[in-house]
C-alpha cells in the first residue's frame, strides 16, 4: 500500500513542471498531498521574488493554505514573521515528522488552536538559498500509509517543489529578458505589449485616460556621426535613465527603437504637462541633450494604438519641424551622470 501512495504521488507530481507561476504549483502540490499522503492540511511559505536591478527576494508570504488552516490566513502570517526572525527554530525541526507534544510549549499552544495532532515542516530550496518551506500537518492518525512512508513523500515533495519554482524562476527571467531593451534596461516593443492591457484596464477602473507619449531623442544622428556610436549609446542611455527618474512607477517607458522612446501614464489633473517637463528635466540634466515630444490620448485621439501612435507621431514632427525653424538646436557635449526629480 505505501508502495502505491508513493507511486501514485511521482506519477501525480510530473504536472507540476507545466505550472507556470508559483501559486499555481503550490495548488496543485497541496491537492496532490492531501490525496497521495493522507496530510489533511497544511501551507506554503515562499519569498517571492521580483526584477528590479536584478533578482530580489521579497517578505516571507504564507500561500496555499488547506485543511484546518484555509481560514487562517492572516494568524498564519502572523507566526510566520515571528518565526522568520529566529530561523534556527527552522534547523531544529526540518525535515522530520513529529507529534506536537515534542515541540515547546509556545508552539504547542500555536498548533492547538488548529487541532494539529503530528506536522512537519521541509526547505524550498532555490539557488542553494532556503527560499520557503512546506509545512504538513495532520488533525488524526493515517490509516493507511506510515510515518516512514509520509516522510519519503514530503522529501520527494519538498525536492520537487524545489526544482520546480527553479525552473519558473528561470522561464520569468528569460521573459524579462526578452522584454527589456539590451541598451537601455527599458522594456522593449514586446515588454509593452505584454503590459499594455493591464494598463488601459486599470486606466478605465480609475476613469483616466491614457496618455501615449512619443519622446524623439534630437541629432542623435549627428552626434554618432561627430563623436561615435558610443557617445551616442551613452546619450540614449542618460535619456534612458532620466525619463524614468521622472516618471512614477507605475508608468511605462519605453526604448521603442533608434532614437525614439514611449512614456505611457495615466493623464490626471496633478499630473499634467508630463511631456514638457520631461522636456525641461533632459535639458537640465544631461548636457546638450534635447528631445522633442508629441502625445496621443487614447479613446479621444483614436481607438486603437496605430490610431494613437500615428496621432502623437504628427504632433512629435509638426514640434520638431516648428523648434527647428525658430532656433539652431544646442551642441552636444558628452551627457553627465547627475539628476534630481522634477
Amino acid at each position: 500500500m505505501d508502495r502505491d501512495r508513493i507511486r501514485m504521488f511521482f506519477h501525480q507530481s510530473r504536472e507540476w513542471a507545466r505550472a507556470s507561476r508559483g501559486l499555481q504549483l503550490f495548488h496543485r502540490a497541496a491537492a496532490d498531498l492531501a490525496v497521495c499522503a493522507d496530510i489533511d492540511s497544511g501551507f506554503f511559505v515562499y519569498r517571492r521574488r521580483v526584477f528590479t536591478d536584478g533578482v530580489i527576494p521579497q517578505q516571507a508570504v504564507v500561500y496555499e493554505p488547506w485543511g484546518r488552516f484555509r481560514d487562517g490566513r492572516e494568524t498564519l502570517q502572523a507566526l510566520v514573521d515571528d518565526v522568520v526572525t529566529r530561523l534556527s527554530v527552522l534547523d531544529r525541526l526540518q525535515e522530520r515528522w513529529m507529534s506536537v507534544d515534542a515541540v515547546s510549549q509556545k508552539l504547542q499552544r500555536q498548533w492547538e488552536q488548529y487541532g494539529i495532532r503530528a506536522f512537519g515542516i521541509w526547505p524550498l530550496m532555490s539557488r542553494e538559498q532556503r527560499m520557503g518551506v512546506l509545512v504538513a500537518a495532520r488533525t488524526t492518525s493515517a490509516a493507511d500509509i506510515s510515518d516512514e512512508t509520509t516522510t519519503a513523500v514530503l522529501d520527494g515533495c519538498a525536492a520537487q517543489l524545489s526544482l520546480a519554482l527553479d525552473l519558473i524562476l528561470a522561464t520569468r527571467i528569460a521573459e524579462d529578458a526578452s522584454q527589456r531593451d539590451w541598451l537601455t534596461g527599458l522594456w522593449n516593443r514586446r515588454g509593452l505589449q505584454a503590459r499594455w492591457d493591464s494598463f488601459v484596464q486599470a486606466a478605465e477602473t480609475t476613469g483616466k485616460p491614457v496618455l501615449i507619449g512619443i519622446i524623439d531623442l534630437d541629432n542623435l544622428k549627428l552626434i554618432n556621426d561627430q563623436e561615435g556610436h558610443p557617445a551616442g549609446d551613452a546619450a540614449l542611455r542618460r535619456v534612458a535613465q532620466i525619463l524614468t527618474q521622472q516618471v512614477r512607477d507605475q508608468d511605462l517607458v519605453v526604448r521603442w527603437g533608434g532614437d525614439e522612446f514611449l512614456v505611457i501614464t495615466q493623464a490626471t489633473d496633478v499630473y499634467p504637462g508630463v511631456l514638457v517637463r520631461l522636456q525641461d528635466a533632459v535639458r537640465r540634466e544631461a548636457s546638450g541633450l534635447s528631445i522633442s515630444v508629441g502625445s496621443a490620448l487614447w479613446g479621444i485621439d483614436g481607438t486603437t494604438w496605430d490610431q494613437c501612435y500615428a496621432a502623437a507621431d504628427r504632433k512629435l514632427y509638426d514640434a520638431k519641424r516648428d523648434r527647428q525653424s525658430r532656433s539652431v538646436l544646442p551642441k552636444h557635449t558628452s551627457p553627465d551622470n547627475s539628476g534630481s526629480k522634477i
